[in-house]
């Protein structure tokens, strides 16, 4: 039988609740029902951004992290772009009266991802994704679902025309417009 001395078995158990803690904190967000805000299509986009900002909380520190890192923030900015423009194009369908300041809630995430994108180029940390910004994510993420877009809700939960345009819109009217 190996014998363990104190100190290799105490490492190895803080490596274990290291890992145990981590793997707890990155169950992160999870899709509930009450996100739900009325028009299936904007709700299976939260569910992929809210998958994004899980895959990069998961990818982060990892070996080969890196490339990971950079594909998932390069994948939020993209995604987060096309769902605002089709949520923009529901809202506008059903002449929601607060689409200015939405709209610029947008911008203002969109600014942000690519200036933590801009930072991450420049220094990739070895793949390593601040806490403060996945917390920053899962914050904004989840008040604007929550209580920003249910805000339209009552508009277009039950309004054919919202569904017409959310399922017209496509990719190509945010990035060829």
């Amino acid at each position: 039988m190996t014998q363990i001395n104190a100190a290799t078995a105490t490492a190895a158990i803080i490596r274990l609740w290291q890992w145990a803690v981590k793997v707890a904190v990155m169950a992160l967000m999870r899709w509930k029902d009450k996100m739900s805000v009325g028009v299936p299509e904007l709700d299976a986009d939260h569910r992929v951004l809210i998958d994004v900002i899980n895959r990069l909380e998961a990818s982060s520190g990892r070996d080969g992290a890196e490339a990971v890192v950079r594909q998932a923030l390069v994948a939020l900015t993209r995604y987060a772009e096309f769902h605002f423009g089709r949520e923009e194009s529901v809202m506008t369908s059903c002449g929601y009266t607060e689409l200015d300041g939405h709209r610029a809630e947008h911008r203002d995430f969109v600014a942000e991802i690519r200036n933590v994108t801009a930072r991450f180029e420049a220094e990739p940390t070895a793949g390593h994704v601040d806490k403060a910004l996945l917390d920053f994510l899962k914050r904004w993420l989840t008040h604007h679902i929550m209580i920003v877009d249910m805000a339209y809700r009552p508009i277009v939960e039950n309004s054919r025309t919202a569904r017409e345009a959310a399922k017209r819109f496509s990719p190509l009217d945010v990035w060829w417009s």
